[in-house]
């Protein structure tokens, strides 16, 4: 009886250790969430979680992207790394990130060659005439004659469902969305 009271205990507790933690990143709810779209090509999005996730990035016409994002590492310290991203590749920085020493510009390695210049040749192809032969067609005439048919559509069935439709799904908060001819604006702020 002792050993079943002791397996319960620790089965409860793995179970309020795993289950419903707002800490697990797994069932961090979603606190507020933004995005959008322009017409001239820009767009953005940014979203904060319970657990202490944020991210934001924004891009603009040629497709170069700036945010950051942060985090709550293992020792409870918040990290946030900024970024770029684009023609010059990805570059990221932040206080807990590794600096490299700047690389040394390149030197070239190797001799110049002079130039290669090949000399001139000119080339004359002989001259030909083709006169192909005058060719006639004349195409059989056919006539086609369709059968006619006549279309008798099925008399119309109604659907008459045998379930009930499915219950919707509404997490507790704001959301608006806004439509513009050429993009739109999202936001949710959870209650």
């Amino acid at each position: 009886m002792l050993r079943l009271v002791v397996v319960c205990a620790l089965l409860a507790v793995s179970a309020a250790q795993y289950g419903n933690n707002p800490n697990n990143a797994q069932n961090a709810a979603i606190l507020s969430e933004q995005r959008y779209l322009s017409g001239d090509g820009t767009f953005g999005a940014a979203y904060k979680q319970e657990d202490g996730v944020e991210f934001k990035e924004e891009a603009d016409q040629d497709g170069n992207r700036r945010g950051s994002y942060s985090y709550v590492d293992p020792t409870g310290q918040r990290r946030t790394v900024h970024y770029t991203a684009g023609k010059d590749g990805f570059r990221a920085s932040g206080d807990h990130l590794p600096v490299a020493p700047p690389a040394p510009a390149p030197q070239p390695q190797y001799q110049p060659q002079p130039q290669y210049n090949p000399p001139q040749q000119q080339y004359n192809p002989p001259q030909q005439q083709y006169n192909p032969p005058p060719q006639q067609y004349n195409p059989p005439q056919q006539q086609y004659n369709p059968p006619q048919q006549q279309y008798n559509p099925p008399p119309q069935q109604y659907y008459n469902p045998t379930t009930e439709a499915p219950h919707r799904f509404y997490p507790p908060g704001k959301l608006n969305l806004n439509r513009t001819p050429d993009g739109f604006s999202y936001s949710f702020n959870k209650s």
